[in-house]
């Protein structure tokens, strides 16, 4: 039997103070909780467990065993699913990230529009059966004039946020031209304006 274990959860290192909060609520009521001090760790008889932020999402890695970690892995998860209001588990098992700030890109930083994806210029990739699937905005009255592509798990914001002489103008053909390309690929958006 193995004892030791590593893996990583979908929460996002980004998240706000309040959802770590919950988190660390969720940590104190596991069993064997032995404190934050200097970081989350659970210890016990042949248990020393530790869990740390990542870039992959939360980390939770040591030794367990193997009987008592499946009930309390189990646990975890779904006390965190509960706190946290998504479906939390390992990214690899297909489990999504949830980003509580959205990303806000340049229209002019576009690479390319397809039926499938935005790419942009630093290769930051969108895939619309992820972001095209809840509300799918746009506003040529806002300052800056943008496109919202939200769900419960992300949002993308495209900004036209051009300076300098003439920059209205340029900013708004720039908008009816993403909308134009949007349409062209089969993405609609419902107009805010």
């Amino acid at each position: 039997m193995n004892n030791n274990h590593d893996i990583n959860l979908n929460i996002h290192y980004t998240a706000p103070d309040e959802v770590w909060e919950k988190i660390n609520g969720v940590y104190k009521n596991m069993p064997y909780w032995n404190g934050n001090e200097p970081i989350p760790h659970w210890i016990g008889d042949g248990i020393n467990l530790t869990a740390s932020v990542e870039p992959g999402g939360i980390q939770i890695y040591g030794e367990m065993p193997e009987g008592v970690w499946d009930d309390w892995y189990k646990t975890l998860k779904d006390n965190l699913t509960q706190a946290l209001g998504y479906e939390i588990g390992e990214p690899e098992d297909g489990f999504r990230f949830k980003y509580w700030t959205p990303f806000v890109k340049e229209y002019s930083d576009i690479k390319s529009i397809d039926k499938k994806a935005i790419v942009f210029n630093d290769f930051s990739t969108f895939f619309f059966d992820e972001i095209g699937c809840g509300d799918r905005d746009r506003k040529i009255d806002a300052e800056p004039p943008y496109f919202s592509f939200k769900t419960d798990y992300i949002e993308l914001r495209i900004v036209f946020n051009k300076t300098g002489p003439h920059s209205k103008k340029r900013n708004i053909e720039d908008f009816h031209e993403l909308h134009k390309r949007l349409n062209e690929v089969g993405q609609t958006t419902r107009d805010l304006s």
